[in-house]
């Protein structure tokens, strides 16, 4: 994994940039008693009447930048050290089973693996990895699966990686890790280290479904679909604002026939897709039982949308709370409680090597 994390500092910001607004968590972090404590939290919108299309053609570097100073200022936020995320739709994730090698030779080693499952030249990305490989399965495993070892590997394209650290630059803010959102939603979602669940976080522009068994990332696949599809599907449909149809979507969500019926075949794509991944893992580990579905992202706390899930995939199914690793004040829980699951990732970031 890369990312380096300045532990001596008590003061940590998460940032999520997605491609409808930036999330913003500030956590302070007590060494002696482990307590994480919310200091603040900042949300700004990316012009949240325009569809996500247009909103991802007129929005700039500059501009993210910007709005960013201007939220860290609104906040009034102390740390400057912050970590930031990767969307998934600009990363590659894959599970390579290779030769075992020792610790030190695995990045040689990987270099000639790698070209294999990431659909661009190795010049042009920046590659981390993690050695993954289960217990359970050593202990039963055959010699000649004792001389293989799986790795996750990460791979992010050098240009994203120099926009991002410009970004922080112009904003006037120094990043210290930059993290595939995966890691920051299994950080902030995993409550029960022993379980294996699957995680869907529904973001704006995809759907990031991850399985999570012993704590550790194990699955992961993104699909093009995200809760702007929801609302455009909506807005088309019925023949109003986006603005309206957003406010349907947050309001009466599947509750609505009319809308139940409108996001069924976009659903149904979403249901699939869970499906395959299920069955991957399942195959792959018939000792492993997946437990539940964890929701996440903007669109998680949809009326009904938990419900709906249940019901086409049999599993228990509920909206994750990343805000249960916080210590919150009083006054501003119910705030918090609004926002959901949308800030998983950013506090998944600022809860890093904590």
């Amino acid at each position: 994994m890369w990312g380096l994390f300045d532990s001596g500092k008590d003061r940590t910001i998460g940032i999520d940039i997605g491609t409808s607004g930036i999330k913003i968590v500030e956590l302070q972090h007590n060494p002696k008693t482990k307590e994480v404590r919310l200091t603040n939290y900042v949300m700004v919108g990316f012009r949240e009447s325009l569809p996500q299309r247009e909103r991802e053609k007129r929005i700039t570097k500059d501009e993210v930048a910007k709005l960013l100073k201007a939220a860290v200022k609104e906040g009034k936020l102390k740390a400057k050290n912050s970590s930031f995320s990767v969307p998934a739709f600009s990363s590659f994730i894959s599970f390579v089973t290779m030769p075992r090698v020792k610790k030190e030779d695995i990045r040689q080693a990987l270099t000639s693996e790698a070209q294999k499952f990431i659909p661009v030249s190795l010049e042009e990305v920046v590659l981390g990895w993690e050695v993954i490989d289960e217990p359970e399965q050593k202990e039963i495993a055959n010699i000649r699966d004792q001389n293989k070892m799986k790795v996750l590997l990460l791979a992010v394209p050098k240009d994203i990686v120099t926009k991002y650290k410009e970004i922080a630059e112009l904003s006037g803010l120094q990043m210290q890790n930059l993290e595939v959102e995966a890691f920051p939603l299994l950080r902030s979602l995993t409550l029960n280290y022993q379980k294996t669940f699957v995680i869907l976080d529904i973001g704006s522009r995809v759907c990031n479904i991850l399985v999570v068994s012993g704590g550790s990332l194990r699955g992961a696949r993104n699909i093009g679909i995200g809760g702007d599809d929801f609302t455009d599907i909506l807005a088309r449909s019925i023949n109003v604002s986006y603005e309206r149809a957003e406010e349907l979507k947050k309001n009466e969500g599947l509750l609505n026939k009319q809308v139940a019926e409108l996001l069924k075949p976009v659903l149904g794509n979403i249901i699939d897709e869970l499906k395959r991944v299920i069955s991957v893992y399942k195959n792959k580990n018939p000792n492993k039982e997946i437990e539940e579905l964890i929701l996440s992202g903007g669109t998680a706390s949809m009326k009904g949308l938990a419900e709906m899930f249940y019901g086409q995939l049999g599993l228990n199914t509920s909206v994750g709370d990343p805000w249960k690793k916080l210590t919150v004040d009083e006054k501003i829980k119910p705030l918090v409680a609004q926002k959901g699951a949308s800030f998983s990732i950013a506090i998944g970031l600022a809860l890093k090597n904590e």
